[in-house]
């Protein structure tokens, strides 16, 4: 073995033994009894470019019980948040029929369990307590915000979200200057002294000469996977109006589009669109506006509406459970088509949304989907009350 991968394997061997040692001490999540030692357990991690099936179609399990066992984890673990450098670690039933048990880790704090229990394969989440702390960046305009952003030691992804939340507030090409002004709350999470990842931005303000001055505020609804976190202004008006809405309230990926293993023939097959993870019966909205081109059942894809837009692309919602509009009529964005469902070739109920093209399909991830674009009255009311304990945060740090 390569000393490269050799170090790699200890680190994360060390990384399972760790967090068994922890999760002794906090028992803040159930879990499976497990009494197997290290060596009945194999061990990887996804490679760069690679993926859960390529992984798994290492191992002796049939293709079939792959593409089954992705539907299983894309239910619970959002497909979209894999990384290189996640890890496996999986025990197969003796016959190298199914998956006895695996363990995937993404952070430090987590660990998703998979485990066979009377036939079925069941799912549990333990977690290691965290703790949050608020980090408030003062900074001052230097080249760009971007530039600026990350030498205060932002991430990427946190740079992006405050230059999506403001961009709509100012023309930076035209009115920013060095030697403008700009604040950052963060709320961070911990374990230990170490930083996690998926902080949240709560506030975000700007001042400057040409520019005067604007603040911007997170809205936080109970669900963390709600489409409307994010940041308004003090009227409760985003900056998200320069592309398309989501299909869904909360958003949550099964399986991406691409080549995948098909859960139901067990062989390779071109994925075309994207799975959402949804219940029965929840609401679906057109992404944008336009014209139905078609409403009723379709095949494989059961209950399904296309819509034509005005940009020439067509949309696709599939599986539906029920559909609340008619061929030739037109629709808004934001409006309620119809209600997802497991109609058609489908292992349960979810929304498949498509992109279309022509007669192509393309990746939806093409679309840039974003949230409200004003909150209503009743989340006005909410997000007013967070307005004040995101001042008060302010205060306690010097900022009146």
């Amino acid at each position: 073995m390569h000393f490269g991968k050799k170090i790699l394997l200890i680190i994360i061997i060390v990384t399972i033994v760790l967090f068994s040692i922890l999760t002794c001490f906090y028992k803040t999540g159930s879990r499976p009894e497990a009494a197997d030692t290290l060596a009945n357990w194999t061990i990887t991690t996804i490679p760069a470019g690679g993926s859960l099936y390529s992984v798994l179609g290492n191992s002796e399990l049939p293709m079939q019980e792959i593409g089954l066992f992705a539907v299983h984890f894309g239910e619970n673990i959002d497909v979209t948040t894999i990384q290189p450098g996640d890890t496996l670690k999986y025990i197969l039933t003796p016959d190298n029929r199914r998956i006895e048990k695996l363990i995937y880790i993404q952070e430090i704090d987590e660990q998703h369990h998979f485990y066979l229990q009377n036939d079925s394969l069941r799912y549990s989440l333990v977690k290691l307590p965290v703790r949050t702390e608020t980090r408030l960046i003062k900074g001052t305009l230097d080249s760009t915000l971007d530039k600026s952003l990350l030498a205060m030691g932002l991430t990427a992804a946190e740079k992006q979200h405050i230059n999506n939340g403001m961009e709509g507030e100012i023309n930076f090409q035209k009115d920013a200057r060095n030697g403008d002004k700009f604040l950052v709350l963060l709320e961070e999470r911990y374990l230990g002294s170490i930083r996690l990842p998926r902080s949240k931005i709560m506030y975000v303000s700007y001042e400057g000469r040409l520019t005067g001055k604007h603040e911007m505020f997170r809205y936080q609804e109970d669900d963390d996977k709600s489409t409307l976190n994010g940041l308004y202004n003090l009227e409760g008006k985003s900056n998200n109006n320069s592309g398309v809405g989501f299909p869904l309230s909360r958003i949550h990926v099964r399986s991406k589009f691409g080549r995948r293993i098909d859960p139901v023939y067990g062989g390779w097959a071109m994925h075309q669109g994207i799975d959402y993870k949804a219940s029965h019966g929840t609401p679906v909205f057109a992404v944008a506006n336009g014209t139905v081109s078609s409403a009723g059942w379709n095949g494989g894809y059961g209950k399904c509406i296309v819509i034509k837009h005005p940009s020439g692309l067509s949309t696709q919602y599939a599986h539906l459970s029920s559909i609340g509009v008619k061929s030739g009529q037109s629709v808004r964005r934001g409006q309620i088509i119809g209600r997802v469902g497991s109609t058609g070739k489908s292992t349960g109920a979810h929304l498949h949304f498509g992109l279309i093209k022509g007669k192509t399909y393309i990746n939806p991830t093409n679309l840039r989907m974003v949230g409200a674009e004003k909150l209503n009255d009743k989340q006005m009311v909410r997000f007013k009350q967070q307005q004040m304990q995101i001042r008060q945060l302010l205060l306690e740090n010097g900022i009146s």
